[in-house]
């Protein structure tokens, strides 16, 4: 379900990844802790650097990818990758297993944190697509229909851009656990 982020700008992203990003922050959390607490600064010097490698991995697979959204643009945030969407430019919306936003130009963006709703029950049950009172596979894709219905055509441009900033954040990390192993701290 979408949260409305500031004035007229909302950000969506699946609510099951959110709490499993925050599980293992708090995972995290106590490994870190346990050795400040008994002030093993050994330990401690061996734990954080995978603590903060995990932290950053749950956050690029599970908390960062969303779509924000307004009645201008879609920014689509997948792994790696942002998109910015004019919803001019967008023919259809379509929920799968991911949602999809299909162009005028024949391209496909798909917003890979964006899980499709589910009902309660095993998880095979939730890959049935029929139409249920109860259960509307394509909740996400009818939330952004009306954006998408109210845009003018425009020609402006879909830009797609590697996330520089994170992902030279996680080298980095890598390179000093690497470090850390390898030395031996």
């Amino acid at each position: 379900m979408p949260r409305q982020r500031r004035d007229g700008e909302y950000v969506m992203r699946a609510a099951s990844s959110v709490v499993a990003f925050w599980v293992g922050v708090a995972v995290c959390v106590v490994v870190v802790g346990t050795p400040i607490v008994r002030g093993d600064g050994r330990m401690l010097a061996f734990v954080a650097g995978p603590a903060l490698l995990l932290i950053w991995i749950l956050w690029v697979l599970l908390y960062r990818p969303s779509i924000r959204y307004d009645a201008a643009r879609a920014i689509v945030v997948n792994i790696g990758r942002t998109h910015v969407v004019p919803w001019g430019r967008v023919v259809v919306v379509q929920q799968r297993l991911s949602l999809d936003l299909r162009l005028d130009d024949g391209r496909l963006v798909r917003a890979i944190g964006i899980a499709p709703p589910r009902r309660p029950g095993n998880v095979a049950s939730n890959l049935d697509r029929r139409n249920r009172p109860e259960y509307d596979y394509n909740r996400n894709a009818d939330l952004l229909e009306g954006y998408r219905i109210a845009a003018p055509p425009t020609s402006d441009p879909v830009t797609s851009r590697w996330d520089l900033i994170p992902l030279t954040i996680g080298a980095v990390l890598v390179i000093a656990v690497v470090v850390e192993i390898v030395v031996g701290v």
